[in-house]
């Protein structure tokens, strides 16, 4: 593929998903309906760590177009059931005892085995059908990502729990 080629169709693929965000302006009442701009889609798309850091940070999604077309792509079922099965995945190895393939990271099986309840629990919460929250499906996808965060630190069972219980409670806070 030639990188004209590679160029016409990521940006294709970036307006396939969306046409309209909602974003404030003013008034935290005032939401306004906007087209995306190709800088946006484009700043969605190599921005995403930072869009899902602001997002698991609770920052509002409606905030700028970037991170609203962040928002609807992680709040997408196929988005959630990838990151769910990522979940059911790795405590599957972990209580297997299965070795990495070749060049893979390798989460920290004894902080996955610690807290396979709540990260069954999170996929659980992801797979179900309905609205969630962008932040917390941000933050199951951060627990996924960070190299450096609980997954993948030794001894970070008691953190690993917590952040996966508060990423679950974050998909449907209304829900309390």
């Amino acid at each position: 593929m030639t990188g004209v080629a590679f160029w016409v169709v990521m940006v294709a693929s970036m307006f396939s998903h969306t046409s309209i965000v909602l974003l404030a302006r003013g008034r935290a009442d005032h939401v306004v309906a906007a087209r995306p701009r190709l800088r946006d889609h484009l700043a969605a798309h190599w921005l995403a760590y930072r869009l899902d850091l602001a997002l698991a940070e609770g920052v509002a999604p409606e905030t700028t177009a970037p991170l609203a077309l962040r928002a609807q792509r992680l709040t997408e079922p196929d988005r959630r059931w990838s990151t769910a099965g990522a979940l059911r995945r790795i405590i599957s190895e972990a209580a297997d005892d299965r070795r990495a393939r070749f060049g893979r990271v390798r989460p920290n099986p004894r902080a996955v085995i610690a807290a396979s309840r709540e990260l069954s629990n999170l996929a659980d919460t992801l797979d179900d059908p309905g609205p969630v929250a962008a932040g917390g499906v941000a933050q199951a996808q951060l627990l996924l990502t960070d190299g450096a965060g609980p997954l993948y630190r030794p001894g970070g069972g008691e953190l690993l729990s917590a952040r996966a219980a508060q990423a679950a409670h974050q998909l449907r806070p209304w829900a309390v």
